[in-house]
């Protein structure tokens, strides 16, 4: 089963908690800058929360994806609170024909790494970890 990692990450959040969920699964978690070349089983892709909505670059990574070239997604996101980037990705998702997962992680940081503020991001929380491993130990598991 091939599975991939991608992310869109501004203050280092996102990019934290795919390299969490790329380490329970001994794979590389890689930015969205880096396309889907191969079909792949499980696509895990991950964004922040800016003004209440998706990163553009993540709009448009979304956009350029081959929906024959993903077998499902699942969503994930790192938000002060809300998480409207997983439900905008769900959507174009859907749009696109990609079969979205029930399952879906939400990392909230409150004000961690928020770049107006100049905060710094990029820091898990033993907590916030261990909700990373519950959520991975999941995925494992429906897909044996």
């Amino acid at each position: 089963m091939k599975i991939e990692i991608r992310y869109q990450s501004r203050g280092g959040n996102t990019k934290a908690a795919a390299k969490q969920i790329a380490n329970e699964f001994a794979i590389q978690a890689q930015s969205i800058e880096v396309p889907i070349t191969e079909y792949t089983d499980i696509l895990f892709l991950g964004g922040g929360v800016y003004e209440w909505r998706m990163d553009k670059t993540l709009r448009e990574f979304m956009n350029s994806l081959d929906c024959q070239k993903i077998g499902q997604m699942i969503c994930f996101s790192t938000t002060g609170y809300m998480n409207s980037a997983i439900e905008q990705m769900k959507h174009i998702a859907k749009e696109k024909g990609i079969a979205v997962n029930h399952n879906e992680l939400l990392i909230k940081m409150l004000l961690k790494g928020h770049s107006w503020l100049g905060l710094e991001g990029g820091h898990l929380s033993d907590k916030q970890m261990k909700t990373i491993i519950n959520f991975t130990d999941k995925i494992k598991k429906e897909i044996q």
